[in-house]
């Protein structure tokens, strides 16, 4: 296993970024170095890095969560991020040789090829070992949709002949190989050449979906070990890929709001390794906490027994049965709508701070569209990351899927996550106004659309299938919409902001709402702002601007008529100059979105919900 230290030499990860883009089984470009985010079992856990939100441990069915671990001080020794080496085959930037190294190696290796580089000179096994050139990652590698990846296979490849299916095992007794430019266009312009027995070719068609179909997925796992291999079942075909592409690494990011009782002071003082310890020390045979422990406890930090009793006992009962709770997305986000909409935390020393909103201090053309608006002044967000898949982003919603790939060997009992403070704007729209328009034959039609082509991409990748509504569209791209605006008005990057979605619409309790937040987790909160933007008088004027940014898109008439665009064409009136945010952002991955489901269009106002107000505004 190779570590390495996060100091000043090499390049800083956020904690964040260790859960979503650099997660394990992702790779890293380092000076020199390409290496691979280590599985589970090379993490160092300890005390002081535990998070605990039982809501989220009890539906992932896990104990606890871990944060990564904290970059040292310079020049002070301290915890190592754990990685392997890949890809295994690397070339000699002096010779063109390729050679293939250990998947442990904890530092670069020296060419030793006794090939002459063709420039001419010494080989560079007759250099000098200080003078000898190091070697570097080769560019191409073969990744599965499931998460399975490995070296490109050269050896095959190059003795191989156009035309010919790729097959394992192919090649000569004695393979030395080295790979060449040859001033050609694209892959044309890349050979691997056999020396032993001069076979050689170009790597073009190497880009060919279906090149790999007769060679196989290997099953390879290597931020798992060397002897992580697993039967594929993925129903395509590997493909060759670039290593630094953005599709060979998408992250299965599973997050949640703290709430009451979660989120109450009580429940973040017994949360500490220490003093949790301590109260169970004297717990009975079934399960309940010493009473004379939790009296003591409760007088020394100045607490109520009843509320310190009812906390410890609940997380104590959670912590003997952790098995996961059948429950969907709508349900779990159900209960962070409740909460938003409760007003009852003010209290500053809880994770939750809410301050509701009365809809008639608003302006009277804005009151119709809304049934709540509530400033959340302080949140606390935990992101666990679940595993992950290649090719294609797993799905969103459901937290078992099939194509997510494992982050360790054997199930554990905790997952990495990351805890992020912040601040938001949490909205719901007029749920009367909006099962009227829903019920509109226009909007019907585009979202008809939408679902058909969602319903065909699923299919295609052995998926189950997904039941969107047209509210979704609308939520989704209304909450576009305002994190754009949001970014000039409150002073954040877009891709600071980001959007969480409650939508519902079967069923007795409907969820018609967004929340629109800022939440770090490198410092206690965020920079302050998005919530003054809430406020009478400004969230107004945030919402008109937003609409008539919508309706001025630089790339119409080509966006508003188009019948599909963006991934997997998923997206109707909706592209880079209107509706597009940052994709860590957005829950999606920047699909399902129309913005003329919010405007509608200058010939048919009524496809818009908020079609009137941007009428009334442009005549105004």
């Amino acid at each position: 296993m190779v570590g390495r230290n996060r100091n000043s030499k090499e390049r800083r990860i956020r904690k964040s970024q260790l859960i979503s883009t650099f997660g394990v089984g992702a790779t890293m470009e380092f000076p020199a170095e390409t290496l691979m985010h280590a599985g589970l079992e090379a993490w160092t856990t300890g005390s002081d890095q535990e998070l605990v939100d039982d809501r989220l441990a009890r539906r992932l069915g896990v104990n606890v969560f871990y944060e990564p671990i904290q970059a040292p001080e310079k020049n002070i020794p301290g915890g190592t991020i754990p990685f392997v080496r890949f890809p295994l085959w690397q070339v000699c930037p002096r010779c063109r040789t390729m050679q293939k190294v250990e998947w442990n190696d904890r530092s670069p290796r020296r060419c030793n090829s006794s090939v002459k580089p063709r420039s001419g000179g010494p080989t560079c096994a007759g250099l000098p070992e200080f003078r000898r050139p190091k070697l570097t990652a080769v560019r191409f590698i073969t990744a599965c949709e499931v998460g399975h990846i490995d070296d490109f296979p050269w050896v095959e490849w190059a003795h191989t002949d156009r035309g010919q299916k790729l097959k394992r095992g192919t090649g000569c007794s004695n393979p030395v190989l080295r790979l060449s430019a040859t001033g050609r266009a694209g892959l044309m312009g890349l050979t691997v050449e056999c020396l032993s027995c001069k076979s050689k070719r170009t790597l073009m068609g190497a880009g060919d979906p279906k090149v790999l179909q007769e060679y196989g997925c290997t099953g390879n796992r290597p931020w798992l070990g060397p002897d992580a291999v697993e039967a594929c079942f993925a129903s395509e075909p590997p493909r060759v890929l670039q290593r630094g592409a953005t599709n060979v690494y998408f992250s299965k990011v599973v997050s949640s709001i703290l709430i009451p009782p979660h989120s109450t002071a009580i429940r973040r003082l017994i949360a500490h390794k220490r003093r949790w310890d301590v109260l169970i020390s004297g717990a009975d045979e079934n399960g309940c906490a010493d009473p004379e422990r939790l009296r003591f406890f409760a007088e020394e930090y100045n607490i109520s027994l009843e509320e310190l009793t009812e906390a410890v006992n609940e997380r104590l009962g959670f912590i003997t049965g952790t098995s996961a709770v059948e429950q969907t997305e709508d349900e779990f986000r159900l209960a962070e709508y409740r909460a938003f909409l409760s007003g009852r935390n003010r209290s500053q020393n809880d994770d939750l701070n809410v301050d509701p909103q009365q809809i008639a201090d608003y302006d009277q053309d804005i009151q119709q569209y809304f049934d709540n608006i509530v400033l959340i002044e302080k949140l606390t967000e935990t992101r666990a990351l679940t595993g992950f898949s290649r090719l294609n982003p797993p799905c969103s919603g459901e937290v078992v899927q099939e194509n997510i790939a494992a982050l360790s060997k054997k199930k554990l009992t905790w997952f990495p996550a990351v805890r992020a403070f912040g601040e938001g704007i949490f909205i719901t729209l007029n749920q009367q106004l909006v099962d009227e328009w829903s019920c509109r034959k226009q909007v019907k039609q585009r979202y008809e659309l939408i679902q058909k082509r969602l319903n065909e991409v699923n299919a295609s990748r052995s998926r189950d299938l997904r039941e969107i509504s047209p509210v979704f569209l609308l939520l989704h791209t209304l909450a576009h919409m305002l994190i754009r605006r949001l970014s000039f008005d409150c002073g954040y990057g877009s891709s600071s902001l980001r959007e969480r979605l409650y939508c519902l619409q079967n069923g007795s309790e409907k969820m018609s709402g967004i929340l629109v937040y800022a939440a770090a987790s490198d410092a206690e909160g965020t920079l302050g702002g998005l919530v003054l933007q809430g406020k009478r008088g400004h969230l107004e004027q945030t919402l008109r601007n937003a609409l008539v940014d919508a309706a001025n898109c630089s790339s119409d008439p080509l966006c508003s008529e188009s019948t599909g665009q963006g991934s997997d064409a998923l997206n109707l009136a909706a592209c880079h100059a209107c509706s597009l945010i940052p994709e860590t952002s957005c829950e999606e991955g920047n699909r399902l979105l129309d913005r003329l489901l919010t405007i509608g269009k200058p010939e048919d106002v009524s496809l818009g919900y908020f079609g009137g107000l941007l009428n009334a505004v442009v005549q105004g």
